[in-house]
């Protein structure tokens, strides 16, 4: 079972008469005008909300949040908070599966982003995080949102990190002391006195 809330389906992707979604670009010069969602960066509307709007795991987990009540910060967060970050259970094995390379020559991503991990030793892009205990009173019963942050676009990237820490143990690579990260956090409204 799934709520959509009503920012949610303002950030609809559109879509042709044969059920084609807009290319990003033209979804972003539509969508970057509307004033109550300047909250949300380009690279988050880019990664996960234009690409994966329809996506069944998405609607059922964050589709419900008011995205006007939503910020994202930009933070660095050291391996060990990263290590053990709750992933949907249909994700657990694609993240897995990327945590197991021995060798970048293992990873599976374009040549630019095989080029950050090489030269920083990190992602290109900071994955999105929830921070599950800013919303812990509104958390549908069907979800599978678990405390105390909750991983909702990056699976790869946190499979891969987690294979440059194994790297870095046979020391074959550097593994960065930091790795941006978007927090995703309710702003909590304050009463006026």
């Amino acid at each position: 079972m799934s709520l959509i809330h009503k920012s949610w389906l303002e950030l609809k992707p559109n879509e042709n008469e044969d059920g084609n979604q807009e290319w990003f670009d033209e979804y972003y010069k539509r969508i970057k005008l509307k004033k109550e969602y300047k909250n949300i960066p380009k690279e988050v509307f880019e990664q996960w909300i234009h690409a994966h709007h329809k996506n069944y795991e998405t609607l059922n987990n964050y589709a419900w949040i008011d995205y006007e009540k939503v910020e994202f910060k930009l933070l660095k967060w050291g391996f060990e908070k990263l290590e053990n970050i709750n992933i949907i259970e249909n994700y657990q094995e694609y993240s897995d599966s990327r945590a197991i390379c021995n060798d970048l020559t293992q990873f599976c991503c374009c040549d630019e982003d095989l080029k950050h991990w090489k030269e920083n030793g990190t992602w290109r892009i900071p994955p999105i995080i929830l921070d599950v205990n800013s919303i812990i009173d509104d958390i549908p019963k069907w979800s599978e949102i678990k405390e105390p942050f909750q991983l909702v676009e990056g699976h790869s990237r946190i499979g891969y990190l987690k294979s440059m820490n194994r790297i870095k143990k046979l020391g074959k690579e550097k593994i960065s002391d930091n790795h941006k990260i978007y927090l995703m956090t309710k702003v909590r409204m304050h009463d006026n006195v």
